[in-house]
């Protein structure tokens, strides 16, 4: 049996291929303009090095960035729960995960068998994400490949005020041309991003068994700055940057062999920033699908879905998701235009909101 993931992220495009329970292949490349393109180069790269071919593949899973974009996958799953269960393939007992994307940032906490039991993501600023730490290395003239490295060579890590990745570039180029070395800046850098991931992973519990995902847990000197905040060592796969697809390519697994995936009891949508925290929760496991909060809100943001002929439950949209910041009023505004939100409209008790 051969089975595939496909992980489309904003900056890589990444694919895994399982044959009878084995990793065989993976494959890493950018995602370029054009997604659909850049699946198939992914995919096509990923097969040809195992000696099959697509029509060899039984069951082909998606996810990431650009997931639903995929045109020969059997279906799409989230990049959390992806990620998930990719690192419990690796390191059954890891707990807690930081996923550091290309454009945002999850802390995600999980069950022993890879189940997500409940995560927080930032993506309403880029910073701390892979295009973030692209654009800084780009301005210092370091190759992204070296920055770790050479931050680790730092023995004065110059404090930002900001890592919003607009302020903090002119930061940066205004400390370069006073003199201060490039291994500085970047250490510098590195701080203020650990502590946002720090808090972040505040927000689901820090365990010992710990890890980071994604490409950033390629810098050797972001790893060291964030274990030294968390406190703990993180245990590292050998390719941190394929977790994602290898996690899809086991959901494949899953699919052939008649093995039904447990739902993510709490799903929580938002971000945070210097002004606070916004975010809303949905306790999947209280929630009926009655769709209340789909009527009470003015924004149109919530929406009723059905997964593998399950419960309906309620949900973040898909096209709401990435502008939830934009979109929601909040609670306080609700409660003066209308007087009620959706909190308050859930008989069940199963959203709760941060503001």
């Amino acid at each position: 049996m051969i089975v595939a993931g496909i992980d489309i992220g904003s900056r890589a495009s990444k694919a895994v291929v399982i044959r009878d329970n084995e990793i065989v292949s993976s494959h890493i490349g950018d995602t370029g303009p054009e997604s659909v393109k850049s699946s198939k180069m992914a995919m096509e790269s990923a097969i040809k090095n195992t000696g099959s071919s697509m029509e060899d593949v039984e069951y082909i899973v998606a996810t990431g960035y650009g997931r639903v974009l995929v045109p020969f996958a059997s279906e799409n799953v989230s990049e959390i729960s992806c990620h998930a269960r990719g690192i419990n393939w690796f390191y059954p007992d890891v707990r807690t995960i930081l996923d550091m994307g290309g454009q945002d940032c999850k802390a995600i906490r999980c069950d022993e068998e890879g189940n997500v039991i409940n995560f927080v993501m930032n993506d309403k600023c880029a910073g701390g994400t892979g295009r973030f730490l692209e654009m800084i290395a780009e301005t210092l003239n370091v190759e992204l490949n070296q920055a770790g490295d050479l931050a680790l060579e730092s023995c004065n890590a110059i404090a930002f005020n900001t890592i919003c990745a607009v302020f903090a570039k002119s930061e940066a180029l205004s400390h370069l041309r006073h003199g201060v070395k490039k291994s500085d800046v970047l250490a510098g850098l590195n701080e203020a991003i650990s502590m946002r991931c720090l808090n972040l992973l505040r927000k689901v519990n820090i365990e010992k068994e710990f890890t980071i995902t994604g490409g950033i847990a390629k810098n050797k000197g972001m790893v060291a700055k964030i274990s030294e905040k968390v406190g703990y060592n993180p245990v590292l796969a050998e390719d941190p940057q394929i977790i994602g697809a290898l996690g899809a390519a086991l959901f494949a697994r899953d699919r052939c062999t008649g093995i039904k995936p447990q739902g993510e009891s709490k799903i929580q949508y938002g971000y945070n920033d210097a002004t606070g925290d916004y975010y809303i929760t949905i306790d999947q496991s209280k929630c009926d699908g009655c769709g209340d909060c789909v009527n009470i809100c003015p924004a149109n943001i919530f929406e009723i879905y059905v997964k593998n002929g399950n419960q309906p439950k309620a949900c973040i949209s898909e096209a709401a998701r990435n502008k939830l910041s934009q979109l929601c009023p909040g609670s306080q505004q609700c409660n003066q235009v209308q007087g009620n939100n959706c909190s308050v409209a859930c008989k069940k008790e199963a959203i709760r909101l941060s503001w």
